[in-house]
């Protein structure tokens, strides 16, 4: 069996497990359905929310919100994780506030960035390149340093000139570590785009989950949870095949 396989069936294999003991706990402890539906019932659910209920647009607008913002939030961590790995002088300026913001709890700073962008799709984008930004900036950074000096020699020596240096050695040799950071970032940018969606929202799938949970609804807050996984999962699926595409010579 190959390694690929072995990934797509692996999982498979375990997802029969986790149904039997659901099935099973509910059994056992008489759960009633308003705490945990069969998971027949939950699949039926989801997929009447699908088709006749309005999940598809929220899902859209969850999207809409993680894909901007990890566009922009890659690109400003290309950009400012250049910057700090080519000076000294600028990483002691900003790195202790990039620091700060980043350690702080994402939960604490959604409040403060819909009160300054408001309930729209531009607080939660914020809040998606806040949390890709720091990932990719900082494997950049710490890739480019990693750079043997010999080889910046070499291009002196060659008199290459900065782009020179930039295409032919930093963007290769860091290009590894950019595409990991890329993916962390890509699963970290959904827990943003739902945490600024659930402190306040007008749609999206957090939006869902708070009202599911005001509700007593916990068919469409396990509905949502559901969505959430496929949509992560998808999301690093893609994120990975992508750097597949980018680093042939590993596979």
């Amino acid at each position: 069996m190959t390694k690929e396989r072995r990934k797509v069936l692996l999982p498979l294999l375990f997802f029969p497990i986790i149904i039997i003991l659901w099935k099973a706990y509910i059994a056992l402890f008489n759960v009633p359905d308003y705490l945990l539906p069969q998971p027949e019932v939950l699949l039926q659910t989801t997929i009447d929310l699908l088709v006749k209920g309005d999940m598809v647009y929220h899902i859209y607008i969850t999207l809409k919100e993680v894909f901007i913002g990890i566009i922009i939030g890659i690109f400003s961590g290309l950009i400012v994780g250049y910057i700090v790995a080519k000076s000294r002088y600028i990483e002691k300026l900003i790195m202790p506030f990039v620091l700060i913001v980043q350690t702080a709890p994402k939960i604490s700073l959604a409040p403060l960035f819909i009160l300054w962008f408001g309930l729209g799709l531009e607080s939660k984008i914020a809040l998606v390149i806040l949390v890709v930004l720091f990932p990719v900036m900082v494997n950049e950074i710490v890739a480019i340093r990693s750079i043997d000096k010999n080889m910046y020699n070499l291009m002196k020596i060659l008199n290459s000139t900065s782009f020179q240096k930039f295409y032919h050695i930093e963007l290769p040799y860091s290009l590894e570590a950019i595409l990991s950071g890329i993916k962390v970032a890509v699963t970290q940018a959904i827990t943003g785009a739902v945490i600024g969606e659930m402190i306040g929202a007008k749609a999206g799938l957090g939006y869902l989950l708070i009202l599911g949970n005001e509700t007593y609804d916990i068919k469409l807050v396990l509905s949502s949870i559901f969505v959430l996984s496929i949509v992560g999962l998808l999301l690093y699926i893609i994120a990975e095949k992508i750097e597949k595409r980018f680093l042939t010579w590993k596979i």
